[in-house]
């Protein structure tokens, strides 16, 4: 492999060794909201008032659906009604499964942000699918690194 070829992968191998760091800077902020929420934010029960899966703007040619609830919960004796976005996904089955976790009466709990209670986030807590917007983007971080990592390796043998 000439020299050229090497020089070539190195310089590949560096920029994707860049947006392994973009990557992982970019899930920092996200990682440090999740985490004030489940910290500093209170717990409260939020009874279901409505559960219901709908339709949400795609891409052109595609379906989006969510699981749309609308919640009642009391802070500090003032009853709050919020309507929250549980889950979306292109799988219309897969949504109608989750809204099911929520059915018309039910309780769960619910975190609210003290300054302002109409802010609130059900679902909330130390799981995948809390921090799943943040390790997705970790995850791309560290293939990024992969790939740079195969692209100097291959750099340095050939």
């Amino acid at each position: 492999m000439s020299s050229d070829q090497r020089g070539g992968l190195q310089f590949f191998g560096a920029a994707c060794l860049v947006l392994c760091l973009l990557f992982i800077i970019f899930s920092l902020p996200f990682f440090w909201t999740q985490i004030r929420v489940l910290r500093t934010w209170p717990t409260t029960q939020a009874q279901v008032l409505r559960s219901e899966v709908v339709t949400q703007p795609a891409p052109a040619h595609e379906q989006l659906y969510a699981a749309q609830l609308q919640l009642l919960y009391t802070v500090e004796g003032k009853p709050i009604t919020v309507e929250l976005t549980s889950f979306q996904s292109k799988n219309y089955e897969e949504t109608q499964r989750r809204a099911a976790e929520f059915t018309v009466g039910s309780r769960h709990p619910l975190r609210y942000d003290p300054r302002d209670p109409n802010q609130a986030r059900i679902g909330a807590g130390w799981n995948a699918r809390f921090f799943a917007a943040p390790l997705l983007l970790l995850a791309m971080g560290a293939a990024f690194a992969m790939i740079a990592l195969g692209l100097f390796m291959a750099g340095r043998l050939a």
